[in-house]
């Protein structure tokens, strides 16, 4: 981009235009190193009046101010685990997660408090409703989504050698909504969910679908061969308060808080407690045919997660 005469990249939000309403939206681009190109963000309202100024063929300059400094080498942070045993099957394991960490602007309510608490929510309705699953529940509020599911990729990586008695990875981060869909990220596993998923009809109808969910601590999960299953909200205001000024407490919806906790918990038992096991790990080839074919060889590759090689490749290796 130097070579080219860059001197500025505007637009932070994963390199998408704000939202709106005056706020600027910043986060991750996905570098992997330090840029030496300033990167900032700027509100959509101020971003529309430059381009018109440009689409009439006015001269447009800028004075960007940018105070940033990074940090002398890494900062130490951890994942936050707690577990209730399971009674006969202690070694196969359910994982409830969302992340803890939040971007800089504000005190990152919808992303993730809602989720994290929702997590701690449903863990103490299990604790508190006196059942003991089949199998363990395994509660994670995961550290550095927000800089590449580093919390995540951490944790399939500690306990790899625990992941052939995983079962599926839940996960919440979609704002202050109430869970509306439920991303299986695996296509044998659907007829399996939806009658479970029909049963929670008298708090709310879920649609069921097999799109494996990126750009959450779904992910991993969904790379080594799991059901990462993201439990999708209706969360139309997320798109103001996503990494922006408006992510404060004022944000939260206290009844679909309530009702959140009360679906993931039930979700996480009925996982851990059905008389056969719900998944098994899929093989690498497995896995990797799939990801092909729902599109997502391009932007796994672009973000160094394709661990796969050629794998599920039809026509050569950038084959989708």
């Amino acid at each position: 981009m130097q070579k080219a005469g860059t001197v500025a990249v505007i637009g932070g939000q994963g390199g998408f235009k704000s939202q709106g309403m005056h706020l600027t939206h910043t986060g991750i681009l996905g570098f992997a190193r330090d840029f030496a190109i300033p990167v900032v963000d700027m509100a959509a309202e101020d971003q529309g009046q430059l381009e018109r100024f440009l689409a009439v063929g006015r001269t447009v300059r800028l004075r960007i101010n940018v105070q940033n400094a990074f940090s002398e080498g890494p900062i130490q942070s951890a994942n936050v685990i707690g577990e209730i045993l399971g009674r006969e099957h202690p070694e196969e394991i359910v994982v409830v997660g969302a992340h803890l960490d939040s971007w800089d602007l504000s005190e990152g309510t919808t992303d993730n408090g809602t989720g994290s608490c929702t997590v701690l929510g449903a863990a103490e309705a299990i604790v508190k409703s006196g059942v003991h699953p089949r199998r363990t529940i395994r509660f994670v509020l995961f550290t550095g989504e927000e800089q590449g599911e580093l919390g995540s990729l951490a944790y399939m990586m500690q306990h790899a050698s625990e992941m052939k008695n995983h079962l599926a990875g839940i996960t919440l981060d979609s704002g202050q909504g109430p869970i509306r869909e439920a991303h299986l990220g695996r296509t044998d596993v659907v007829k399996t969910f939806e009658p479970f998923a029909k049963s929670l009809g008298s708090i709310r109808e879920i649609k069921v679908m097999d799109k494996p969910e990126f750009g959450t601590d779904s992910g991993p999960f969904i790379l080594a061969g799991l059901p990462g299953i993201n439990l999708e909200q209706d969360s139309p205001e997320y798109r103001y308060t996503e990494h922006s000024a408006a992510d404060a407490l004022e944000a939260v919806k206290p009844d679909a808080l309530a009702q959140n906790a009360t679906i993931v918990a039930m979700t996480a038992y009925w996982l851990a407690e059905r008389p056969d096991r719900f998944a098994a790990p899929w093989s690498p080839e497995k896995s990797a045919k799939m990801l092909r074919e729902k599109g997502n060889y391009d932007m796994l590759k672009a973000f160094n997660l394709w661990s796969f090689g050629d794998l599920g490749a039809e026509q050569g290796p950038t084959s989708k």
